[in-house]
């Protein structure tokens, strides 16, 4: 088999493929569409449209007489600033001397798979990034990240806030309507009518934005809310199916009173600041949780991605001409390597320029359903 060269080892082409195929470091528990509804942006700016649909009818006009006047609703566009990464590391010489062993294939061998296990390792921190901003944007309404630029799970020590605009009824006990909340008793309690709190949130979904519910993202003590519920016990009673399924998973099962059910309890964040012998876990979802969301399409959810311009090549070009042509637009994710001569080595540069964005703030209940 033939060696690489150093260009093949750590050229555009290269870098990205890896980076972008590499297993990610924290749970994903997430529908698929959050990932795969993306959206090209030009740099680190973006911008969506936004519009309120009537619920109003025509009004009854006589026979003949003139056409009455109807004004429609406007479109209001919404600018938002896309979040960036950009860190990069410095190879160890030794291993630069590895990759350029063009006699010892096996010896470049291992440079070829120590390189990889670099990008791989810097990969899941920004995967990590981009599933914590999806979690902390479904959970919480807002992204948060303190003076440092480290990802926090709650606005605490925030010095950057990224908000959404979810309204305060659509949070807590959900008093979505104005006429008093919807998860009215605690579902810690075995007489709550816990069905009829989410036909009543159906109700104020229906009225709210039109878009019917599909998902339920649960916390880690809900289950133990619904299992003794005198309500649930019933409907389980008379659905062996489902019945089972909650005995076989210990979970709540898809289609319980319509909905999809996801458990998202494992989700977290490290956020020892680097110390890898005293690591500080924090969940995004607390355990009494419960985020009811409709389906998620790009009329709800888009996870934009910005461009970035890197080099194509490793070499060093002879002069700003060729410099500019060797460049690359972008978008999301990028990798690229250029030669460092303080030592001699190579330095790798790693990246992302990306937001999730909720459009339809009022469509998002993100309730707390023991008190």
């Amino acid at each position: 088999m033939a060696n690489k060269t150093i260009q093949q080892i750590l050229g555009y082409v290269s870098l990205t493929g890896v980076i972008q195929k590499t297993k990610t470091g924290i749970p994903d528990n997430l529908p698929a569409p959050f990932q795969s509804i993306t959206k090209k942006v030009l740099g680190d700016a973006g911008r969506y449209a936004q519009v309120v649909g009537t619920r109003q009818a025509a009004r009854l006009a006589m026979y003949g007489a003139p056409a009455v006047q109807r004004r429609l609703k406007d479109i209001e566009n919404v600018d938002v600033k896309l979040m960036h990464s950009y860190e990069s590391i410095k190879m160890d010489p030794l291993l630069l001397q590895a990759l350029r062993n063009y006699d010892n294939y096996d010896v470049q061998q291992m440079g070829i798979e120590e390189v990889d296990r670099q990008q791989s390792e810097f990969r899941r921190y920004f995967d990590n990034l981009r599933l914590s901003a999806q979690y902390s944007l479904l959970a919480n309404g807002s992204i948060w990240f303190d003076g440092s630029g480290n990802l926090l799970t709650s606005s605490s020590g925030a010095k950057v806030t990224i908000s959404f605009q979810v309204p305060a009824g659509n949070q807590n006990q959900l008093n979505a309507l104005g006429a008093g909340n919807i998860i009215s008793t605690s579902w810690a309690t075995a007489n709550t009518d816990i069905p009829k709190q989410i036909r009543n949130l159906r109700v104020a979904a229906a009225q709210l934005t039109g878009y019917p519910l599909k998902y339920a993202f649960y916390g880690v003590n809900v289950p133990s809310y619904l299992a003794p519920n005198n309500y649930v016990q019933e409907y389980l009673s008379r659905n062996v199916t489902m019945s089972q399924r909650w005995l076989d998973q210990a979970e709540i099962p898809d289609g319980l009173f319509g909905l999809t059910w996801v458990p998202v309890y494992t989700s977290f964040i490290d956020q020892g600041q680097g110390n890898d012998s005293s690591p500080n876990y924090q969940s995004f979802f607390g355990g009494d949780q419960v985020i009811f969301t409709p389906d998620i399409t790009r009329e709800v959810y888009e996870l934009l991605e910005g461009s970035y311009m890197i080099p194509t090549q490793f070499n060093a070009t002879a002069d700003m001409a060729a410099a500019l042509a060797s460049l690359k637009q972008v978008w999301g994710m990028f990798s690229y390597a250029v030669p460092s001569h303080n030592p001699p080595t190579a330095e790798m540069f790693y990246g992302d320029t990306f937001l999730p964005v909720w459009k339809v703030p009022l469509s998002i209940f993100q309730s707390t359903v023991a008190f």
